[in-house]
């Protein structure tokens, strides 16, 4: 007998095919998955230098063309020679602001902090007698009382276990030494790719259009090339914002005789890294810590708070950041919340330029699509 081999039954066969080797595929990694994932981990953390390398690259590469092609425009020295100047400066006055924040900044917020651990138990007891000072009904004072002993013994645990705290600090300190060797490959990686980039980008270049059809290379490159300018722009253009408003509420807060006012501003400095809901994610804290100090330092810091987010949305931010990310308002709120719900902090952070590219990408196309069909819509 005869078998007739058609394309159908061909298309058939290499279906099922197919099929039986991803059910083989996903049921060997099912099991052998913690194998699989601790080979992947290693791998991982034997990457790492290479990723943070990457990621100081991306953070000095615009500090280092500053450097070449304005400072040392008008010597006549050889572009090598330039280059290497520049990546030097670069990486000195990086390490230089670095050694100066953990030199100037840290001592002071950890004297805070100690000093605020050492008080907590005096403002709990401040904070009792002002509840009981109010005059109002029983069923409200049974409420209230409940919120105060829950949140009195939240922070009582809290106080209790800052000597653990404390010895984790130190521990995650002694692991952050213990890493110090990949960090100084990092810092070579970045060298290295700061001083000659054109060489490993222009290898990469040929590796993915080798690969790649021409059409996918295309959309590789215009891909990674706008997220580094997204990257590049936001990254600074925040880390400028936040410290501008960090030095602002250091010195308001210092002028307003603020308990813990280095610790404060270093706080809404950070959080300020993230648009729209940062200074109020910073202020919660600190409006906390101050209330069960002094209400009307509380009441003081908020009413500063209102202020000082006002002139950095409308005044500082819009003339630091521009429009560098061309998202609106309602976009740069839906990828905050989506990436804070994915991501946590990290994700509320990052989401902005991540979307902002997603955004940028598929509005091109929409409209390349439009002119297509010859659909006009203002």
């Amino acid at each position: 007998m005869k078998f007739n081999w058609n394309e159908r039954v061909h298309e058939n066969v290499l279906s099922y095919t197919i099929a039986g080797s991803l059910i083989v595929l996903l049921w060997f990694l099912f099991n052998s998955w913690g194998p699989i994932s601790s080979f992947l981990g290693k791998i991982l953390r034997a990457t790492l230098p290479f990723a943070i390398g990457l990621i100081l690259m991306l953070i000095l590469k615009p500090l280092r063309d500053v450097v070449e092609k304005q400072w040392l425009r008008d010597l006549e020295w050889k572009q090598s020679r330039k280059r290497k100047i520049a990546v030097a400066i670069s990486v000195i006055v990086f390490i230089a602001v670095i050694t100066s924040f953990f030199m100037v900044l840290v001592p002071q917020i950890i004297d805070s902090v100690q000093a605020l651990f050492a008080s907590m138990e005096i403002y709990l007891d401040r904070l009792g007698e002002l509840l009981d000072q109010f005059k109002i009904s029983a069923e409200s004072s049974g409420i209230i009382n409940s919120i105060y002993q829950t949140l009195e013994d939240s922070v009582r645990v809290w106080v209790s276990n800052a000597n653990s705290i404390l010895s984790r600090l130190v521990s995650n300190s002694v692991s952050f030494v213990s890493r110090i060797g990949d960090i100084f490959v990092a810092f070579i990686i970045t060298i290295y790719l700061l001083i000659d980039e054109e060489r490993f980008s222009r290898q990469i270049k040929k590796l993915v259009y080798s690969i790649l059809p021409v059409t996918a290379a295309d959309s590789f490159y215009e891909v990674v090339s706008l997220s580094v300018k997204m990257f590049n722009s936001f990254v600074y253009g925040k880390a400028l914002d936040s410290l501008i408003i960090g030095i602002i509420c250091a010195i308001c807060t210092g002028l307003m005789k603020m308990p813990y006012a280095v610790l404060i501003s270093f706080v809404i400095g950070i959080t300020n890294m993230i648009p729209v809901f940062g200074p109020f994610i910073g202020a919660i804290p600190c409006i906390f810590i101050l209330l069960i100090i002094s209400p009307y330092k509380a009441l003081e810091f908020s009413i500063f708070v209102l202020i000082l987010q006002q002139i950095d949305g409308n005044i500082i931010g819009p003339r630091i950041l521009g429009d560098s990310l061309g998202l609106p308002a309602l976009w740069i709120m839906f990828a905050i919340i989506i990436g804070g719900a994915t991501f946590g902090i990290v994700g509320m952070f990052l989401g902005v330029p991540i979307f902002s590219v997603i955004y940028y990408l598929v509005s091109n196309r929409v409209n390349q699509a439009l002119r297509e069909k010859r659909i006009h819509i203002e």
